[in-house]
């Protein structure tokens, strides 16, 4: 796609984010009004959070191919906001239907949609790592070294001395039983022995053994499989062709043997000839005439996509996917450009502006003491370098001489009134107003303890509900970033940049603003001086006017304020990163991971279930609001920064459900790096309270470096055991356990970037209050239902060419519906062997084949899935959405008898 193309996609989505933010502060002002009915509220908020979505997924097309630097950062800050907005609602959506999992389908209708428009899958949300740190990651994930401990230091020169006499000495003591073995050598009546020395062998040529990479080894196994299918065609091949020649041969010999003893073949009559050869073109006539029809039918229901090809070409994505590499080159260029152009021009402007600035600022501030001296005759007080300095000066929010004496003749003014005032009647005026401010900060404080309660209280009432909706944060970034585009890219024409180059005008521009800033700093400080030198020669003139001598006075120090919290120490202020780095993968805490996509996770929405949940129920989930939900809660908040975000995740589920290629997908789709905690890893490393404090403080500090981090848990549970397993002790998985909540998850701030994420098969071995309290969000994996089986056994069927188009899965589906969809696909493989698939095209696949492979292997079972359903219904949120189901099940209950009645009203 090109340029031209992107930038009307960038305009038409601009004019929408406009529109939709304009609809949305209508929105946030209609909501005074308090909605009491769960089911319009979630319609509402439903709307909008599906318009966010389709945003959020243009926006992060628009930003991965977007190359200009300096737009890239404006649709950045945009990208941001509409990231918090779009998580602001998802809470929002969390409190009205107290559930994980939202149901919109209302508002997707009204919209014309359908669930998989609104699904995040790839956006391009992460923020690219600074080039060295990205470049560090890189190489580990090559498996390359990133750091060299130095070599230990040579001796001085007196060890050295003391090391040559050791050796001297040695040598000494080797040569003394040589001389007594010469002494004792054979007279020569005894003969001597002579001894023969052995020949030496010529070493042996030993080829370097060349260590391959994980690439490598990848690359020469896809080969020698592809060579050893080529030669299994080439065998069967050849094999065919000399079956089709030797028959060919004896069909010979034998019509020559029969003509040989004298056997003709009968001779067939004209008219049966023709009859018989008529009867064949009536046959080939008609197959071939239903055969158009099938293709006919067949292409028209490829095109309307009622059928499903075996095969697909991949060539159209496969470009796309080039070019889309190709402008992400072109982006990256982009960027360094924009980096060097920004040094040269600050260099630039340093050097060239930057001495006349300083002159200019300095006459400025010496204007200013000019005024205040030939107007009052003194000197205003020099503005403190932490509110800005001569900026407040500059902005003119400082008091001019004229507003000083004004200042001063009021407070005379008021000296004289209050002169004939007794001092009592003063203070109880003062005391009057103390009182006013003291019970106003009452009041304001009785209406906030009020307001909690209230709100204490509605929590504990899930039935009385009232939609109360907050101001939105993410107003603010939406209009500066929009004041921003507007006033440096309004007047531009993109197609006067097509190269999509730096503007080096607006740099120029903020490299100024920058000098301006860092110069009046330094001029501040050499005008201060040049201040105390004035007053102090003001104050010598005033003492000889008064006949007096003048005595300096003596400078107070000011005191540093003392901070209240104290500042961790740096366990590792004297190593480098790199150094940092590589020992946290030596240990294997840091490691490469698979990449896995969201779009593997197979798995259908639900399209009953907005129904039910209209109606009171709280239907069960469906793997494809799993997907989603991981997405929102675990993905988009690496994304961003200054939100309230999850900054703890918990996926439970059973076996052989997604677990680790969600945990992988996460990993990968956010560009994170993986900080394996797992008990497993952590085995034998950092023993003992030093230990484990310096691995914590490893973490906290190297996550913050390398974000976007994930810090993972795998089983979860092993680190909250209620009782450690004998062959699980020498592994100690209780000890991180304890330092994980206040060591690493409260260390965690709204602005990082970091997320402790967990995977469990088996949460009840847990201790269930101390997993809560870690974990601030917790997904349970249901079971696989109906519309995924039946998703499927399609893919993993139809790429099968023999496989009949119009199979019906729809009873196998509901047999198989508690089966893990890994299960299914081993199941397909062992079935449709090489043997079986030559035998499809004139015997058919059946069901049952599929089935009765299945027999062998249990289910998912309701007794297996209950603990996990008994961990859940013992969170918070679905205690609190368990309450509310309670109350409407009895508001049905009273419905119910009601109609009752007036039926057996009617009936008399």
């Amino acid at each position: 796609m090109s340029f031209e193309y992107y930038s009307k996609w960038w305009a038409g989505t601009r004019e929408v984010l406009e529109d939709l933010v304009a609809r949305d502060a209508a929105f946030v002002a209609a909501t005074d009004q308090k909605l009491k009915n769960r089911n319009i509220a979630s319609h509402q908020v439903g709307g909008l959070y599906a318009k966010y979505c389709m945003l959020v997924q243009d926006l992060g097309t628009i930003l991965d191919q977007l190359a200009q630097p300096q737009k890239r950062i404006v649709v950045r800050k945009i990208m941001d906001a509409a990231t918090i907005r779009l998580h602001e609602l998802n809470e929002e959506l969390r409190n009205i239907d107290i559930s994980e999992y939202h149901y919109i389908d209302g508002a997707l209708v009204e919209l014309k949609l359908v669930p998989q428009d609104v699904e995040i899958l790839d956006p391009i949300l992460y923020y690219l790592r600074h080039y060295t740190v990205e470049e560090l990651w890189t190489k580990i994930k090559n498996g390359e070294r990133i750091y060299e401990p130095p070599p230990p230091p040579s001796p001085p020169a007196e060890e050295e001395q003391e090391v040559k006499e050791g050796e001297e000495k040695v040598k000494e003591g080797e040569e003394k039983p040589n001389k007594e073995e010469a002494a004792a050598e054979p007279t020569p009546e005894q003969p001597k022995e002579v001894k023969v020395e052995a020949k030496k062998r010529p070493k042996k040529y030993v080829p370097e053994v060349k260590v391959l990479t994980v690439e490598e080894m990848e690359a020469l196994k896809k080969k020698e499989k592809i060579s050893s299918i080529v030669n299994l065609i080439q065998v069967a091949e050849r094999g065919r062709q000399a079956r089709l020649y030797f028959n060919e041969k004896y069909n010979e010999n034998e019509h020559k043997k029969k003509l040989r003893l004298g056997l003709k073949p009968q001779e067939v009559d004209a008219e049966n000839q023709e009859k018989s050869a008529l009867q064949v073109q009536k046959l080939w006539r008609g197959h071939c005439a239903r055969q158009l029809v099938k293709r006919k039918e067949k292409e028209r229901r490829f095109l309307i996509g009622m059928y499903e090809p075996s095969w697909r070409s991949k060539e159209e994505f496969e470009t796309l996917e080039r070019n889309l590499h190709k402008r992400r080159d072109i982006r990256d260029q982009r960027i360094k450009e924009y980096i060097e152009a920004n040094l040269n021009e600050r260099a630039r402007v340093f050097r060239v502006v930057g001495p006349g600035l300083m002159e200019d600022i300095g006459d400025e501030i010496r204007e200013w003491f000019w005024q205040w001296y030939t107007q009052v005759k003194n000197f205003d007080n020099y503005p403190p370098e932490e509110k800005g300095g001569t900026v407040l000066v500059v902005r003119g929010e400082t008091m001019t001489p004229k507003e000083w004496i004004d200042d001063v003749e009021r407070k005379r003014k008021e000296k004289r009134k209050n002169k004939g005032r007794d001092k009592e009647k003063l203070k109880a005026e003062k005391e009057k107003q103390k009182k006013l401010k003291a019970d106003q900060k009452k009041k304001e404080k009785e209406k906030k303890k009020k307001e909690m309660l209230r709100k204490k209280n509605k929590k504990l009432k899930p039935w009385d509900f009232e939609l109360e909706y907050e101001p939105t944060i993410a107003r603010d970034p939406f209009l500066k970033a929009f004041e921003e585009y507007h006033e440096f890219f309004d007047e531009r024409k993109d197609a006067d940049n097509p190269e999509e180059k730096t503007y080096m005008d607006i740099i120029h521009e903020e490299k100024c603003y920058e000098m301006q800033l860092e110069l009046r700093k330094i001029v501040d400080d050499m005008m201060r001086l040049e201040l105390e030198q004035l007053e102090e020669a003001l104050l010598k003139d005033r003492a000889k006017v008064k006949g007096k001598k003048y005595k300096k006075k003596k400078k107070k120090k000011k005191k540093k304020p003392k901070s209240k919290k104290k500042k961790n120490k740096d366990m590792t202020a004297n190593r480098t990163t790199e150094d940092l780095f590589q020992e946290l993968v030596n240990n294997g805490i840091i490691h490469p991971y698979e990449k896995h996509y969201l779009t593997e996770f197979k798995g259908d929405f639900s399209y009953n279930n907005c129904e039910k949940r209209n109606q009171g129920f709280d239907p069960p989930a469906t793997l494809g609001d799993v997907r989603q939900a991981v997405k929102l809660n675990c993905i988009a908040p690496l994304s961003t920064e200054a939100m309230k975000k999850p900054r703890s995740v918990l996926l439970a589920g059973p076996r052989q459900s997604g677990k680790h290629l969600l945990a992988n997908a996460v990993f990968t789709e956010s560009q994170s790096v993986l900080f394996d905690l797992s008990p497993e890893i952590l085995a034998g490393k950092y023993p003992g309270k030093k230990g484990m404090k310096m691995l914590i403080h490893l973490i906290n500090k190297m996550s913050r470096v390398l974000q976007p981090s994930v810090i993972f848990l795998d089983g979860a549970e092993k680190v909250f055991y209620k009782k450690v397993p004998k062959a699980e002790k020498q592994l100690d998985p209780k000890r991180i356990g304890k330092k994980l909540q206040k060591g690493i998850i409260k260390t965690i701030k709204p602005e990082d970037r970091v997320l402790v994420f967990g995977i469990t098969g088996a949460p009840w071995l847990g201790k269930p209050g101390k997993m809560k309290k870690v974990f601030e969000r917790i997904i349970l994996m249901p079971r696989p239902d109906y519309g995924s089986v039946l998703l499927f056994w399609r893919d993993l069927l139809m790429p099968y060419h023999g496989v009949d188009r119009n199979i019906d899965l729809s009873c196998l589906t509901k047999l198989t519906v508690y089966y893990p969809l890994p299960v299914l696909q081993e199941v397909v493989k062992k079935v449709l062997c090489p043997a079986r698939l030559i035998q499809l095209s004139y015997n058919p696949l059946k069901q049952s084949e599929l089935y009765e492979a299945l027999l062998k292997i249990d289910p998912i079972t309701d007794k297996e899935y209950k603990k996990f359903l008994k961990f859940y219904k013992n969170t918070p949120l679905v205690k609190e959405r368990a309450r509310l189901n309670k109350y409407n099940e009895k508001i049905r209950e009273q419905e119910a008898k009601a109609k009752e009645k007036q039926q057996a009203k009617k009936a008399r």
